[in-house]
């Protein structure tokens, strides 16, 4: 039987090698999976360590695992969060599934001049989130921050060492051109009608890079996968070492 993959919290990893699993977990393992005493399965505390484990006890409210192995992941040297144009019919969702395979930190959806929707369902986000993780076996869980407007955007800036604005009126500057230095990289990608004039200006006067995704013209679920693929690839984060 395959080894189902479940998330925790950290404080739910007990010194003495048992977790305790509450919540929609404990639901989805018990009630959907039907798990029972003896069942494996792994748990991941969002700390990059996959912990192979053993149902010890089901109660009504929670499931106790004790703890048979450990498998650490490779740690990310560097942490990528995507500012995301807010998508028309859930189309941000592809978007976040996507972002999470290819192992974005976070995902940030953002309102700005061109953004058609207004209204962003974060625990739906929150949920599919979780399932991608789950599925590409991953022992990190993307967050996915609440709704924001372009101005909050600009304003975290400063938490970021390096910023990039895709533009599509940049022709020259690609991502693998830009100083990518430092431990905490922003991404911003923008909504159907990509950004103004005035956007692009106002970011880069804030210190954004601003590149440019190549020529083709790109659906903006697609761009938000390419702009973070070609990042990732570029930090080198997709090698195997």
């Amino acid at each position: 039987m395959e080894i189902r993959r479940f998330f925790v919290n950290p404080q739910d990893v007990c010194a003495n090698g048992e977790i305790v699993v509450f919540g929609d977990e404990f639901l989805h393992m018990t009630k959907v999976l039907r798990y029972k005493t003896g069942y494996k399965a792994i748990v991941c505390a969002n700390d990059g360590i996959e912990r192979y484990c053993t149902i010890k006890q089901i109660d009504r409210d929670r499931a106790i695992l004790s703890v048979d192995d450990e498998k650490v992941q490779d740690k990310k040297r560097v942490h990528v969060t995507l500012f995301a144009g807010l998508l028309k019919n859930n189309k941000l969702d592809f978007a976040i599934q996507k972002a999470v395979e290819l192992g974005i930190d976070e995902v940030c959806p953002f309102l700005s001049s061109n953004t058609a929707e207004t209204k962003f369902a974060k625990d739906r986000a929150d949920k599919i989130a979780l399932e991608a993780a789950k599925q590409c076996g991953s022992a990190y869980l993307t967050k996915v921050c609440e709704l924001c407007d372009f101005q909050d955007v600009v304003k975290s800036f400063g938490d970021f060492d390096k910023v990039l604005f895709a533009y599509e009126d940049e022709k020259k500057n690609r991502i693998k051109d830009c100083d990518l230095s430092g431990k905490k990289i922003a991404l911003i990608v923008g909504a159907e009608g990509g950004f103004t004039p005035e956007e692009a200006r106002i970011a880069k006067e804030a210190g954004a890079q601003i590149v440019t995704l190549g020529r083709r013209i790109l659906r903006a679920e697609t761009a938000s996968i390419v702009a973070s693929a070609l990042l990732l690839d570029t930090l080198g984060e997709l090698d195997y070492e």
